[in-house]
């Protein structure tokens, strides 16, 4: 179905006051177009209307008419700064399509996100951008081995146990 076509059906929805199809249309919306800012607009207006001020603030977070309560709250529900990047549910950087409030926002956001690690764009959105020598996964690497170790351990306990059972 059209983008049009499901908007035209919220806007008939809500006319009949039924929210929940309405966020269940436009959450599907969402998923099949996640960049898109109309529809993240629509989403956080509904939001605002039901009164759940924190995913306002988090569908409204690359608008420009977002308020400082409704970011607020999406920043308090989403603590860390990559918890809120994954929780846009952007595939692609909307840096250049943003205007200057939404921008700065985004800006500042992908700032906080910076200091645990480059963030970098895939097909699926922003992830940490991935160690770049041996050295950074030397604390993967360990933690793979010790538990290997615990793995092999408990197998061997195991064994013995079963062993003296029988």
């Amino acid at each position: 179905m059209a983008k049009e076509q499901v908007l035209a059906r919220v806007a008939a929805d809500l006319e009949r006051g039924h929210v929940h199809p309405a966020m269940q249309r436009l959450a599907s919306l969402t998923a099949a177009y996640p960049d898109d800012l109309e529809v993240r607009a629509r989403r956080a207006a509904l939001y605002r209307q039901v009164g759940n001020v924190a995913e306002a603030g988090r569908w409204g977070f690359l608008g420009e008419d977002a308020d400082a309560r409704e970011v607020a709250a999406f920043e308090r529900a989403y603590g860390n700064a990559w918890r809120r990047l994954r929780a846009l549910r952007v595939t692609a950087d909307p840096s250049a399509r943003l205007g200057p409030v939404a921008g700065a926002r985004f800006a500042r956001l992908l700032e906080q996100a910076g200091r645990y690690g480059p963030v970098t764009w895939t097909d699926d959105g922003p992830r940490p951008e991935e160690p770049s020598s041996w050295r950074e996964g030397l604390g993967c690497l360990v933690a793979a081995v010790i538990g290997v170790v615990l793995v092999a351990l408990c197998v061997v306990g195991l064994v013995t146990v079963l062993r003296w059972v029988f």
